[in-house]
């Protein structure tokens, strides 16, 4: 069987710090000039129609946010992707986790990289997490990143906390 060629990486961004350690993670494994890179920010079309204010419609404000959106990526590309030859930006209105996905297979891409914000407990159930559907849904395979930050503040604050509890429980008994 040959042996399949990652080129085509879709990298979907929501501009935190956290989602462009997406970027440097896909950079640190795949050489630069051999890459394909679609980076890609979902606009969620409900939290504009919610965010309508008196004087703008949402259309108006919708056309705002995607003229923003695409200044934001460009100067990501710049800044990020300067060694990458081929690079395409795209905003997209909808669902984000669902606009991710369909992008995916309109450009055929061979991997999504996605960072995770970790949230977890409530705040994870009640907003629920893009990475999360993405992998769940996507039929392109999907690399999460957990940023570094975040993999130590989920070790301290979570991960100890819950071994403590296993470990009073065990000595109650």
């Amino acid at each position: 069987m040959p042996k399949k060629v990652l080129r085509k990486i879709l990298i979907p961004t929501d501009f935190s710090k956290l989602s462009l350690e997406s970027i440097e993670y896909t950079l640190a494994i795949f050489e630069p000039e051999d890459l394909q890179i679609y980076l890609l920010h979902a606009i969620d079309k409900a939290k504009i129609k919610k965010t309508k204010t008196k004087n703008k419609d949402a259309d108006k404000l919708l056309g705002e946010i995607k003229k923003e959106a695409i200044k934001k990526l460009d100067n990501i590309a710049d800044d990020y992707l300067e060694n990458v030859y081929n690079v395409e930006t795209v905003v997209r209105v909808g669902e984000p986790y669902s606009e991710i996905v369909k992008y995916a297979q309109q450009k055929n891409v061979d991997l999504i990289v996605i960072s995770t914000h970790g949230r977890t407990g409530i705040s994870h159930m009640l907003m629920g997490s893009i990475a999360e559907k993405v992998v769940r849904y996507s039929p392109t395979p999907v690399l999460t990143v957990k940023p570094e930050k975040l993999q130590l503040i989920l070790m301290e604050q979570e991960d100890v906390d819950e071994q403590l509890h296993i470990k009073l429980k065990l000595n109650e008994k």
